[in-house]
Order: C-alpha cells, then sequence, then structure tokens
C-alpha cells in the first residue's frame, strides 16, 4: 500500500506565512451551505460556523467528531455506496494506509443533487480526493459548488500527479485558483 503526504515545501511556506486564515475567509452568510468532507474532530465546521452562523455539515467516518453540534454524517464520503476499507488511526485514516479496519461509506453525488447552490465545499480526504474529485465532475456537480477547498496529498506508488493535472484541467473550464499551496492546501472559485 501507499503512504500519504503533503509536500514538504508547500506545507514549510503555509506555517511560515500564517496561511492557516485562508480557509476561513469566504463570503459567507447565514444563508450559505458549507459542507466539510474529513472533518476529523469538527474543529474547522465549527469555526465556519461561529463566523458566518451558516449551514456547516461535518462528514467523517471516524468516532473522533464528538463536540461539533452542527448536523454531522457518521460516513465517508465516496463514491458509491458501501463499506471502505482504512488504514491510519487518529490524526488520520486513509485508504492508501495498510488497512485494518472499515467504514460505511455514501455516494457523495445524490446528496450534492440534494442542493442547488453549495457556497463552499472542503475536501480533506486523505488520498481519497482524486476519485471524490473526479466523481463529482463527471456527474457535473462541481458547477454548483461556489468553492472547492480541497487538500490534495501526494502518495507514494501511484500517478497522483497524473490525477492532480486531469482534476485541475477539468475545473479550470468553470473555476479558477485563488490560492495555491501544491499538495498542501488550495481553494477553487467558481467563474
Amino acid at each position: 500500500m501507499s503512504k500519504v503526504t503533503l509536500n514538504k515545501t508547500s506545507l514549510a511556506a503555509w506555517q511560515q506565512q500564517r496561511l492557516e486564515r485562508l480557509r476561513y475567509e469566504y463570503d459567507l452568510n447565514r444563508e450559505s451551505n458549507v459542507i466539510d468532507l474529513g472533518a476529523y474532530q469538527g474543529e474547522w465546521a465549527k469555526e465556519i460556523n461561529a463566523r458566518y452562523g451558516c449551514n456547516a455539515i461535518a462528514v467523517e467516518p471516524t468516532e473522533y467528531i464528538r463536540d461539533y453540534k452542527g448536523k454531522i454524517i457518521n460516513k465517508a464520503a465516496g463514491t458509491h455506496n458501501g463499506k471502505l476499507s482504512f488504514g491510519g488511526r487518529c490524526y488520520y485514516s486513509s485508504i492508501f494506509e495498510v488497512c485494518d479496519h472499515e467504514y460505511e461509506c455514501f455516494d457523495i453525488n445524490p446528496f450534492l443533487e440534494s442542493y442547488s447552490t453549495i457556497d463552499l465545499l472542503k475536501v480533506n480526504i486523505e488520498g481519497a480526493e482524486y476519485d471524490l474529485l473526479q466523481h463529482i465532475i463527471s456527474a457535473g456537480l462541481h458547477t454548483r459548488i461556489k468553492n472547492i477547498q480541497v487538500q490534495f496529498h501526494q502518495i507514494e506508488g501511484v500517478p497522483y500527479q497524473q490525477w492532480y493535472e486531469e482534476i485541475s484541467k477539468q475545473l479550470s473550464l468553470t473555476h479558477h485558483l485563488t490560492w495555491h499551496y501544491p499538495y498542501c492546501w488550495e481553494n477553487w472559485e467558481l467563474k
């Protein structure tokens, strides 16, 4: 199996320049729909909700999401309904690590179809973002999403750079990059 990492140079720049604030600076309000895929403990969704009072939904398959008071979907966002095998514990779980446990998953597309507009979709799902975003784009649902904040990961042993190039080429037809720290964090805004 592969190992999932972030780009050390991008991560160092992100931290040295104190850019974490970018992840929270959006034009949102009480009517905004925000979806947090890979919510972990719900800290990002909690802060977005506190700042804007918006409808922030946290999607997280693990038991670590406990203190978030908003809507929680306690399953993994995926390309199908069923189960996914994961490796890793605590800080992250990934389908690209040696798998030793399973979580329920659900096809994200019918869920996204229930919204005419999604103001912000945050994706931090430890390597599964490539398949998930391709799935969303193939259904044309990315055109309903005003901002896509995503942490793309480097994955040992797979052509993640090629996957990234394909996704960014497709996204660039409808969105543009507002900030980009390769294989760390980036944001795509609807044109």
